[in-house]
This record gives structure tokens, C-alpha cells and sequence, in this order.
């Protein structure tokens, strides 16, 4: 390779989580899509709760309701309102510097003293 010294390269590098699970995400994909009626019926149950009847071998029956569910609730709601905005708060002791880069032709030096700082003398 003549007259390349380092840099970027193509194809060179690790490659992305995308492209290495390509395959197993279209595979996913198609069992979810074969089978969206039966999920989306499913997380119904869930989110309103259901009466449900079992007989075992001997042929006895069992009835009971299972609760409804509120995350299945909320995910079905969030999927046609939309997920509200989450506040959140972050505490921290870090203190921020913030640096501006100025022109100095446009904004001359304050002399000491006239930025209110009791620290550096003011020339008199």
C-alpha cells in the first residue's frame, strides 16, 4: 500500500452489533409478525384481566380471574397515545467551567478590578 499511513481503512475494524446479528433479527422479526394476533390478544388479557376455567384429568373445574395487569395497560396505551415526556432529576457536587473563546479585537480585556472581583486591584 503505497502512500497510506495509517488511518481509516475500509472495511477495517470491528464490526457493527447490527450487521452481526442481521440474520437473527429478521428471524425474530418473522415469528413475531407470523404470530401479532395472537400476542396482541394475549397482552389484551393481560391488560383487562380474564375469567379462566380448567379441568383437570380427574374432571374437576377450577375458576379463577387473573388481575389485570397495569404495565400491560400502560405499554397498550403508551402504543397509541404515545409515551409521555419523563421528568428526571440528576444531583451532583461537580462543579462546571465553562471556557468562551472571544475575539479579542471585538472584546478587549476588562481591566483588573472592573469585573467586581475584590481580589484584583483596581488601577487608579
Amino acid at each position: 500500500m503505497a502512500g497510506q499511513n495509517g488511518g481509516a481503512r475500509p472495511g477495517a475494524g470491528r464490526k457493527k452489533t447490527s450487521d452481526r446479528n442481521a440474520g437473527a433479527v429478521v428471524k425474530a422479526e418473522k415469528k413475531i409478525r407470523d404470530r401479532l394476533p395472537e400476542v396482541i390478544d394475549a397482552l389484551f388479557e393481560l391488560a383487562i384481566g380474564v375469567t379462566v376455567e380448567e379441568v383437570d384429568g380427574e374432571g374437576a373445574r377450577t375458576v379463577y380471574t387473573k388481575a389485570p395487569d397495569a404495565k400491560a395497560a400502560i405499554y397498550l396505551t403508551d402504543r397509541i397515545m404515545g409515551k409521555p415526556t419523563e421528568r428526571t432529576e440528576n444531583e451532583t457536587d461537580a462543579t462546571v467551567v465553562i471556557h468562551v473563546k472571544r475575539d479579542r479585537a471585538d472584546y478587549p480585556e476588562p481591566a483588573p478590578g472592573a469585573d467586581g472581583d475584590p481580589s484584583q486591584p483596581e488601577d487608579v
